[in-house]
């Protein structure tokens, strides 16, 4: 019977209640004395007398147990199977209102005192059948006015669990129950995050007009996995669920709606059977990475001579089944990040050996792309690995924080850029990409870093490596322009190598990216760089057998300036350049030497 009405599809709730005259009315009361052993007939007796049956002839389907589990299933407002007194006084509370009654809370809590048997503090089913039964018995109404009254008191009650919200609503909880066995397709009771991602591709078009697509994102399945076992069992999922539906302006008609939509594409993409890749290898750095510019990174690393030399650096994170409907290489990263149970606000570099090469060399290194659905090499990845002799190993590195606050800023050209140059009328502050990045990298100058309206923040940066053979790419993102100004580049010759060293062919220029103080205030700001994208170049140039276990991104920053105006009568020397060196501000640039450390 418990089962039959956690199950049941109807549900409703009501109280019947003896007219003024003491006859029979619509509702019969429950405020008698309560169902005590003394008083309450076996269930199945008082129904039988109901029909005029013996003891104990009534079926199991009969239809007032059904109408009764509907009506105990109505004031189940969680469906566990039992009735909690906030329940009772929720269903009971907003049915007297309904009827325009004043409800009294303690006169309604008693009424469930009376009812609660074995005083658990909660009615079961049996509890609530029993009492009842024994009312409606008492006040002599026939079979088919109970069965009448229950059904007229199940729609009342699903009305008013609609209007009590989504987390109420009979419709929208039966729904989301499909949704989530749809999105469990291995059937295991839990959601795993290839199972979220690949139904979050179906999803999201269906509810980008009703819902914000973060109901089903990365970020949600993070924070929905309130036990961070990484998955999501049913409870879970349905309160996240019901947390964004309280943030959503719709009516609960509306939701319930949308969800319904949701469950045909669902049911649709069953229907063609899932597709997914073998179980793919993930693979992350075994050691606190450093970052290295491509012509140090690759020393150390194996080659198609001794493939196995630098696998020590990584160490496997996992397996997992890619779905083959993802689109862009962060759909991809989203499924990675869910397994790595990194943040959401995580971006990473996913590299995969792909076919041999040509001439017989080892695979190809080759970083995932693709932006935008269509764009990049994400769809013939994902084909690649369902290949008999495809390499199934997912390396993942220069893992970095995602801007939350600060947005990418362009450099500002031609006539924008001179006249920010114009207003460089005081000291320069440098901070050079080696000090701050190469091996472990020195501390950042303290915060807030304090300059004048008209000095100039620099950070110095390479332009490429190897005599140009590999390229660097820069980032800048700031929280605001109008203290400090866009990036301003002015390249800078290299000096050239003193006499008594190796020719070692020309050095590789660098470029300053000039931040200018515009006004008093305070910004915050970084700089990444990187050469991820050459990695590629750079394996086949060296013929290595996985990525290099170094990071090839990295980031100056993020620093705070405050920028204060200039004090009448100060001395400003226009274009003085001091460095910071790790420890403090000098007019020499390059690291401080590492205390306790011997010269070699």
């Amino acid at each position: 019977l418990r089962r039959r009405c956690r199950e049941a599809v109807v549900l409703g709730g009501g109280r019947p209640r003896p007219s003024a005259a003491g006859g029979r009315a619509d509702r019969v009361s429950l405020s008698s004395e309560g169902c005590r052993s003394a008083r309450c007939p076996p269930p199945e007796r008082a129904a039988a007398a109901l029909v005029g049956a013996p003891s104990g002839a009534m079926a199991k389907r009969d239809e007032v147990e059904t109408a009764l589990g509907a009506l105990f299933a109505a004031y189940d407002l969680d469906e566990s199977g039992e009735l909690s007194r906030d329940e009772f006084v929720k269903i009971e509370m907003r049915l007297a209102f309904e009827s325009g009654e004043v409800y009294k809370v303690d006169s309604g809590a008693a009424r469930m005192t009376l009812m609660d048997k074995d005083m658990s503090g909660s009615l079961d089913y049996e509890e609530f059948r029993c009492r009842f039964l024994t009312n409606y018995t008492e006040m002599g109404m026939s079979r088919e006015e109970i069965i009448e009254h229950v059904h007229k008191q199940v729609k009342i009650a699903l009305l008013e669990r609609a209007r009590m919200g989504p987390r109420f609503h009979a419709g929208i909880r039966q729904v989301l129950r499909q949704i989530f066995f749809l999105f469990d397709t291995s059937g295991d009771g839990n959601l795993s995050p290839e199972e979220w991602i690949c139904a979050q591709k179906a999803v999201a078009i269906e509810v980008s007009d009703d819902f914000d697509e973060g109901w089903i994102d990365e970020a949600a399945f993070a924070a929905a996995d309130t036990d961070g076992n990484g998955l999501l069992d049913l409870t879970e999922f349905m309160e996240a669920s019901f947390s964004m539906f309280e943030g959503v302006k719709k009516r609960t008609d509306a939701i319930l709606v949308t969800l319904q939509r949701v469950v045909k594409v669902l049911e649709a993409q069953q229907g063609q059977g899932r597709k997914e890749t073998p179980l793919v290898q993930v693979y992350v750095q075994a050691e606190a990475p450093e970052f290295q510019p491509p012509h140090l990174s690759w020393q150390d690393e194996g080659t198609e001579d001794n493939p196995d030399k630098n696998m020590g650096k990584w160490k496997k994170a996992g397996e997992v089944c890619l779905p083959l409907n993802l689109a862009t290489a962060d759909d991809v990263a989203s499924l990675i990040r869910l397994m790595l149970k990194m943040s959401s606000e995580t971006w990473i570099s996913i590299f995969y050996c792909g076919p041999p090469r040509p001439d017989g060399g080892p695979r190809a290194i080759t970083l995932l792309r693709g932006e935008r659905a269509g764009e990049g090499n994400t769809l013939a990845f994902l084909q690649y690995l369902g290949k008999p002799n495809a390499d199934t190993r997912l390396f993942v590195k220069n893992v970095r924080k995602r801007p939350s606050k600060l947005t990418r800023q362009q450099r500002a050209f031609l006539e924008e850029r001179d006249a920010l140059l114009a207003k460089k009328t005081g000291q320069c502050w440098g901070l050079d990409w080696e000090t701050q990045l190469v091996g472990e990298g020195f501390q950042l100058p303290p915060r807030p870093m304090i300059v004048k309206v008209g000095d100039t923040v620099v950070f110095e940066v390479p332009q490429s490596d190897e005599n140009g053979e590999y390229k660097y790419s820069t980032n800048v993102f700031m929280d605001r322009t109008d203290v400090l100004s866009k990036p301003v580049d002015e390249n800078i010759e290299p000096k050239k190598a003193k006499k008594s060293k190796k020719p070692a062919g020309e050095a590789d220029p660098l470029i300053q990216l000039s931040f200018v103080a515009l006004k008093e205030g305070t910004c915050v700001l970084f700089v990444d760089m990187g050469w991820e994208d050459q990695e590629e170049k750079l394996a086949a140039t060296k013929r290595l057998a996985v990525p290099v276990a170094e990071n090839s991104t990295s980031r100056i920053g993020p620093i705070e300036v405050m920028v204060e105006k200039v004090q009448p009568g100060t001395k400003v020397e226009k274009g003085t350049f001091v460095w910071w060196n790790g420890e403090k501000w000098t007019n020499k640039k390059g690291p401080a030497k590492r205390k306790g450390k011997k010269k070699t």
